[in-house]
């Protein structure tokens, strides 16, 4: 068929778009109409993109899922992809999942999933970006070639997709080519690849990506890269994340304290101690004043362990500043617990002249016999006997439980060991009656318990 004949065939379907009859083109999309009819009417939506946005029902976005999955023409298949990506992308996984529904019959005589690794070879951008999706649903390790292999797709969609499933089933054989990907010219490739490294969280992949958390051209992907190092668990990155705490951009500067602090909590139990000093030796021996951005994550954190972890540091390396005593102080009536704990903790190592000033002004402000109040005069009286810096180091070893209330818990029922109980209220409210000078002692034998447990 010619051109010209071609073309006067479909030329109703200009009036119908220019009418907003988008419902119709759609019924001639999923008709049994000529090839050049169906192929003109996907193609007049791609070219109303807009409009059909706009005038997209779920009828016709039912429509228009339904013509992928019955088409048999590819052309045609992949134009009705490209107008439903532009109603709305995420409509590309409710393909996947139709596709891969064994009680609805794959578009081609193709078994799914040899149909999307057809598809991964296609000319049209859109079936490809289909297949990676699909692939990565699929999820086996059969898939992971093909996947890599997509991520140096001409498309920036297709390469994106690959990165994000690659990341979804975060195995390691990947590594090289996701990495090759941090040195892409798009920057949302780059910041894709280093999010897929940290997913996948092997020592491989996180060597890759750790020179990523120092590149100053791409303050987004040092960012990702700094986040995503805090996830694993060892020494190796914490010069990285330090160096990243001193950058002047505040984001990278609390991506890289929030990953400090994240790291000394995924540690494991024989690693805890290892890491926590090496974090805070780090931090002691950088020449910037990094207080702030500690303080800043401590306020602004909505996380439990990153709070109680940032409170334990900033007993370490704070000082009697304003700023960091106001946070603790404030801290003391923590809705946690055991952040409260640690916060007098740190409070009592800093020490010094001023803050018993602070305290007892504290303490008045504070009824009687109050949790906050008991938990302040422990605090004065550590500070007064000079035991501060031994009770941060007793108290730390809490931080890297997983579930500390329900330790805590377990452990009150057989020892009932003090420090838990240090300015504590019982289920009718009222405060513990420990004395708080009894509690170092007791600190001891809990910290013993913990480590043992």
């Amino acid at each position: 068929m010619s051109n010209n004949a071609q073309s006067s065939e479909t030329d109703f379907l200009y009036t119908l778009a220019s009418n907003g009859r988008f419902d119709r083109i759609a019924d001639y999309v999923a008709s049994n109409e000529a090839l050049a009819v169906r192929y003109g009417a996907a193609g007049i939506l791609t070219e109303f993109a807009g409009d059909l946005k706009t005038a997209a029902t779920t009828e016709l976005r039912k429509k228009l899922i339904n013509a992928v999955l019955e088409e048999p023409d590819d052309r045609v298949r992949a134009r009705v992809v490209e107008a439903l990506l532009y109603i709305d992308e995420s409509i590309l996984d409710t393909l996947v999942t139709k596709i891969a529904a064994d009680r609805e019959p794959t578009p081609t005589d193709s078994p799914h999933p040899l149909l999307l690794v057809e598809w991964l070879g296609s000319d049209s951008v859109e079936l490809r970006l289909l297949a990676v999706a699909g692939l990565g649903d699929v999820g086996t390790p059969s898939m992971i070639p093909k996947l890599s292999s997509a991520c140096s797709d001409t498309d920036r969609r297709v390469r994106e997709r690959a990165l994000k499933e690659l990341g979804r089933i975060g195995n390691p054989r990947c590594v090289e080519e996701v990495a090759d990907c941090l040195d892409s010219d798009i920057a949302s490739i780059r910041h894709e690849a280093a999010k897929t490294l940290g997913e996948i969280n092997t020592r491989g992949a996180i060597d890759r990506l750790r020179p990523a958390g120092r590149r100053d051209e791409d303050d987004e992907l040092r960012r990702i890269a700094l986040d995503q190092l805090g996830t694993f668990p060892s020494s190796d990155v914490i010069n990285t994340l330090s160096d990243g705490v001193t950058d002047e951009n505040p984001e990278i500067q609390h991506a890289a304290a929030s990953s400090l602090m994240e790291l000394i909590s995924s540690a494991s139990f024989e690693e805890s101690h290892t890491i926590r000093e090496e974090v805070a030796e780090e931090i002691e021996a950088l020449d910037e004043d990094v207080v702030p951005a500690f303080v800043t994550l401590f306020t602004d954190t909505h996380r439990t362990t990153i709070r109680r972890n940032t409170a334990w540091l900033l007993g370490r390396i704070g000082d009697n500043r304003e700023e960091v005593v106001d946070h603790l102080l404030d801290a003391l009536s923590d809705d946690d617990f055991t952040t409260s704990q640690i916060a007098a903790s740190s409070l009592a190592r800093i020490g010094g002249r001023d803050i018993e000033d602070r305290l007892e002004e504290f303490i008045q402000d504070h009824p009687e016999g109050s949790g906050t109040r008991t938990r302040a005069e422990f605090v004065l009286t550590q500070i007064t006997e000079g035991e501060g810096g031994l009770v941060l180091e007793r108290t730390v070893e809490y931080i890297h439980v997983s579930e500390p209330d329900d330790y805590t818990r377990q452990k009150q029922a057989e020892t009932e060991p003090a420090i838990d109980e240090i300015g504590s209220e019982d289920t009718t409210g009222e405060a513990a009656t420990e004395e708080p000078e009894a509690t170092t002692e007791e600190t001891e034998s809990a910290t013993a318990e913990t480590e043992s447990g």
